[in-house]
């Protein structure tokens, strides 16, 4: 069980640089800023890929703000390649994320030390935002265990 949401794995192809990117290019689309409906598209990436690695998250059509953004590295050795990824958060939603879970707990437990809360409310006031935020670490490690899946599912990885 991890509470990070941060996640690391490696990849072993014994393809080359070039056939991986060609791979994962039919997996990738360019971002768009906005997705009204579903596209055309059957590529369940939207991101950059480039020579030396890629950045991407998965197309969804609802806003869920806790998709992994998925950072891939490629490194060139004599078996073939090596990819190295990372999947984590958006900064700023760890940024609003720590902003409002310490604005929350601060002013109650101002409110709660002061006694302008009863201790029945004060453990409420607690508990729904703690079972809040489980609810959003979740969606993230849903999200990201569906990504990884995908990635490991790439011909010719191991």
């Amino acid at each position: 069980m991890k509470l990070v949401p941060y996640e690391t794995f490696t990849l072993q192809t014994s393809d080359s640089i070039f056939q991986v990117r060609e791979k994962l290019s039919a997996f990738i689309e360019p971002p768009k800023p906005l997705r009204w409906s579903h596209s055309c598209s059957n590529v369940p990436y939207a991101g950059r890929l480039d020579e030396t690695g890629f950045e991407i998250r998965r197309i969804i059509y609802y806003r869920n703000s806790f998709l992994p953004i998925i950072r891939g590295q490629f490194e060139a050795t004599a078996q073939g390649t090596t990819i190295h990824i990372r999947m984590g958060m958006h900064p700023l939603v760890i940024a609003f994320l720590i902003f409002w879970g310490s604005i929350w707990y601060s002013i109650l437990t101002l409110m709660f030390v002061s006694g302008a809360i009863l201790p029945d409310v004060a453990i409420a006031c607690f508990v729904i935002p703690t079972i809040i935020l489980a609810v959003f670490w979740g969606a993230f490690w849903y999200e990201a265990k569906r990504s990884r899946q995908d990635l490991v599912k790439l011909p010719g990885s191991k």
